[in-house]
């Protein structure tokens, strides 16, 4: 072979260097299992929730889901003469929408950043709290105000205008009302993005341009705001983005205008047709996959924006008083629309009948603390699991991105983002075509990278690993189909499992000397009595459902029979899952092993798990509770995510390069010394991943169940019933749950972190 067509670096072939390099990456991220983990099971969780889901959705588009066949009839509509003229109005009102959102919210946040940040207002930090109250309240709250003070029989529109509505004439109801809501509910997410950009200017590059004799407006126009034009996009481009993906604004004041949001959520509802909401769920990625790569592109061009941390001159703050008050003023109007806007909610929960009967009424509260409890409870359970899950995933992400090399990494980044970008909508469909029957296909992937990591632990050979994958997989597959065949109880299977798993920390205990025999022993342990504790769990949760129902209906009964649910699903999670946990901790246990035992405690391990995996019909989730944490934590982990990068960004990897040359591992050097630099942006992560769980609509809507209700598809409910004043309660109560959990997190991340004046404690409204 030539020379030249040698890598003379690593002695391979240059056509195959790449792939060369790619396998020594993740070989040296192969050593560490702590670290190698992470990325495989942070991998296995945006492929499973995110990837998964949009390919099922693509693919269902295309294909007539009895028959299989290719079918285009959806996208047909937009040149069949019967149907184009209507499909292409939805269409322009979709695009419409977001673009006269996008434009108007970007405005009013760039006015309330440059007030916030330039005009010296007094008590601003009571004028940013209350901006940012859109943000934690449901994303149709402010329809509702709007069509309590401005509906047709609106407190302002009829009882004191006295305006009274004919046929013809035009209401809140329709595209321009949409676009007005939809305003003032995104707007403070431009606010924060352009308010950080402002900040983090560095003034001395004003303050050249005014020494050389330029005048401030000409500043403006040539300095300051050329600066601020990555802002400005990322903001028009992420609010065009919320507005397409919004349900519950559209469905409220659409009037006799549809959007495809709507559309797809009736197609899927109303004529259960999955086929035409996934084609429409297609036409509505179009555009908003076209403005998040376009969005991704200007944030990942921000580096030319004069960037240097805290501005060690502090603000140029506006002095000339016509301009000045000129942003207060309209600044505080549209403050005071935005506070009247919730009043008004806040009035309409404790009124007899919104615009008949204006006397006070408390009884909305108690249908709401009664018939919505379960409501309630579920979705702040459900919200305060996911929470976590997004928290951790997102700085496992981060760390990986910003300081690790391997293969995909570019792919990893971009697909966790796309859970938050994709409107909720169509992520919803693609889990209820994804996982209302099991996916086998993508289980035994999942299987085959969990269980291959194992085996590379279990033997030092490719053959005997490929033997060892083997003969545990057709063991275990033998397993499941004999104890089938004997017709055997569910109870009785997992005990047989749970009795593998004790032979198997009988023979580490006997052949494993310390320290390691105690850390293996109680592992494996821990894994036998999950399988007896989700046996042996009925035995309390189920009396406990009975004795709460058996009390009546009330508040109590209503408490304890929702414990119970709750403690089930921690104790009863599904077969595949647990599986999935126990290989991941198998590796942990097979790289300290003795090398007499290793390879048959490992085919144990192997075995066992895998029966759990296969057992039944695996990740089948529509129905469970599973699915609805899975859909809350992919929504809220691009802001995770970034919050992680950009902590991570400030810290010298310098520091974690010396714990590491001391001999510290990947887990010990995250755990001792970057997760407590990164704590306080996960923290406000968290923060923002449990208000938009609690506030989420468009994706969970497919997904709620009677026995799991969300608390914002009640509220939905409720107004379409007309019961505005109960969907008020509603409202005001989801509010409070989420200022509580706010509040008391930014009291202790106080108090945690006094001492660091960098903390940005902003986030968590966003």
């Amino acid at each position: 072979m030539n020379k030249a067509t040698i890598d003379p670096t690593n002695n391979v072939p240059r056509r195959w260097a790449g792939w060369w390099r790619r396998y020594q990456e993740i070989k040296l991220i192969g050593r560490d299992p702590i670290l190698a983990m992470g990325l495989l099971l942070v991998g296995v969780f945006v492929f499973l929730f995110i990837a998964f889901p949009l390919l099922r959705v693509v693919w269902q588009g295309f294909f007539d889901l009895e028959t299989g066949e290719l079918s285009l009839e959806y996208f047909g509509r937009y040149i069949d003469p019967a149907f184009r003229t209507y499909s292409w109005n939805v269409l322009w009102d979709t695009l419409s929408m977001g673009i006269a959102t996008a434009a108007g919210g970007t405005l009013i946040g760039f006015v309330f950043a440059y007030t916030m940040v330039r005009c010296s207002v007094p008590g601003h930090r009571f004028w940013h709290i209350f901006t940012l109250l859109p943000t934690i309240s449901p994303p149709f709250a402010i329809a509702i105000a709007t069509i309590l003070l401005f509906g047709r029989a609106g407190l302002v529109t009829r009882q004191l205008l006295g305006i009274r509505f004919t046929q013809g004439m035009n209401d809140i109801y329709g595209i321009d009302g949409l676009v007005f809501v939809q305003i003032i509910t995104f707007f403070p997410v431009a606010y924060l993005i352009i308010r950080a950009m402002l900040e983090r200017l560095d003034p001395s590059i004003e303050e050249a341009a005014l020494s050389l004799g330029a005048s401030k407006l000409h500043i403006f126009r040539t300095v300051t705001l050329p600066l601020l034009i990555p802002g400005l996009a990322g903001s028009f481009l992420l609010l065009f983005v919320e507005s397409l993906a919004d349900l519950g604004n559209p469905l409220l004041l659409g009037g006799n205008r549809t959007v495809l949001s709507v559309e797809i959520f009736l197609a899927i509802n109303g004529l259960f047709d999955q086929q035409k909401g996934a084609a429409l769920s297609l036409v509505l990625l179009l555009p908003t996959l076209t403005v998040f790569l376009l969005q991704h592109y200007y944030v990942s061009r921000r580096s030319y924006v004069a960037v240097t941390g805290k501005p060690t001159g502090g603000q140029n703050f506006v002095k000339e008083p016509a301009i000045r008050w000129s942003f207060i003023a309209a600044t505080a109007v549209i403050l005071l629309l935005v506070i009247a806007l919730y009043l008004s909610i806040l009035v309409g929960s404790f009124t007899t009948l919104w615009g008949i009967n204006y006397a006070p009424d408390f009884s909305h509260y108690g249908d709401a603390l009664t018939r919505g409890m379960n409501a309630i409870l579920s979705t702040t359970f459900l919200s305060a699991i996911a929470t976590p899950i997004a928290g951790i995933a997102g700085m496992v992400i981060a760390f990986l991105v910003v300081r690790k090399v391997f293969a995909g990494k570019q792919a990893l980044d971009f697909i966790s983002n796309l859970g938050g970008a994709v409107p909720g909508t169509i992520l919803g469909i693609g889990y209820i075509i994804a996982f209302v029957r099991a996916p086998l296909l993508v289980v035994t992937i999942i299987y085959a990278l969990l269980a291959g990591y194992l085996v590379s632990k279990g033997a030092k050979q490719w053959r005997e690993r490929l033997l060892l994958l083997g003969i545990g997989t057709a063991v275990s597959l033998a397993l499941n189909w004999g104890i089938g065949q004997l017709n055997l109880h569910e109870d009785v299977w997992r005990f047989v499992v749970m009795g593998g798993f004790l032979l198997l920390t009988a023979v580490v205990w006997r052949t494993t000397p310390q320290p390691q025999r105690s850390l293996l022993t109680y592992t494996l342990l821990g894994m036998a009595a999950l399988l007896l504790i989700y046996n042996l769990s009925p035995l309390v949760t189920r009396p406990l459902g009975v004795w709460g129902r058996s009390l009546g209906g009330g508040t109590l009964s209503k408490l304890i029979s929702k414990l119970s649910s709750m403690i089930t699903v921690f104790t009863q999670p599904t077969m595949a899952m647990l599986g999935f946990t126990y290989l991941a901790a198998g590796v942990f246990v097979a790289e300290r092993l003795s090398p007499t035992v290793r390879y048959w405690v490992t085919l144990g391990i192997l075995t066992l798990s895998a029966a759990l995996v296969f057992h039944g019909e695996p990740l089948a989730l529509i129905g469970t509770p599973y699915i609805v944490i899975a859909a809350y934590a992919v929504r809220s982990l691009p802001a995770s995510v970034r919050a992680g990068v950009a902590a991570l960004q400030q810290i010298d990897p310098a520091i974690e390069e010396a714990s590491s040359s001391l001999g510290a591992d990947a887990q010990y050097t995250f755990r001792k010394v970057t997760l407590p630099l990164i704590l306080p942006a996960f923290i406000a992560g968290l923060i923002f991943a449990f208000a938009r769980h609690m506030t989420s609509l468009s994706a969970i809507i497919f997904l709620t169940t009677a026995e799991w209700p969300i608390l914002t598809v009640w509220i939905l409910s409720e107004v379409e019933q007309g019961g505005m004043s109960t969907a008020a309660a509603y409202s005001v109560i989801l509010i409070a749950i989420v200022l509580a959990a706010i509040g008391l997190t930014y009291l202790w991340l106080g108090r945690a972190f006094a001492s660091q004046q960098n903390v940005d404690l902003t986030m968590g409204g966003g």
